[in-house]
């Protein structure tokens, strides 16, 4: 009879775990993710090949709903565009966002079509498989 009684509770722990905020790109419409992504972000992790990231450590990057992002580190500042779109070219991805940003160096490493590893309402995980690069957004 006990046995009975915990039955319950494991289907709530179920429920809950299962319905975390991390999105499935494959079941994501495009609408969905454009209004999920906009926001203000931090890079948290960036690896082209060295895993070094403190080159964005200063760097704020919004990404705003009418396709701008803009880079800001103290006074200076860099604008951009970014979209997302469906891919058929990746076997894994179906979405890709595309960011064009240019003003230096350190902006423009993002400045390319990156593959949505993932997305919630706190990160956005792009990959780049080609160049073996990947960006971590955290929102702030």
């Amino acid at each position: 009879m006990r046995k009975l009684s915990i039955l319950p509770a494991i289907m709530i722990a179920t429920l809950l775990i299962t319905s975390c905020s991390k999105t499935d790109m494959n079941i994501l419409s495009i609408s969905e993710a454009e209004s999920i992504i906009p926001g203000s972000y931090k890079v948290n992790d960036f690896a082209n090949g060295d895993g070094d990231f403190a080159q964005f450590e200063n760097y704020t990057f919004e990404f705003k709903s009418n396709g701008n992002v803009v880079a800001t580190k103290g006074d200076e500042s860099f604008t951009g565009t970014w979209d997302i779109r469906t891919t058929n070219t990746d076997p894994v991805y179906d979405k890709e966002v595309s960011i064009t940003i240019a003003g230096n160096t350190e902006v423009e490493d993002l400045s390319h079509v990156w593959y949505v590893k993932e997305v919630t309402d706190v990160t956005l995980d792009l990959i780049e498989e080609t160049i073996a690069s990947e960006v971590l957004f955290i929102k702030i």
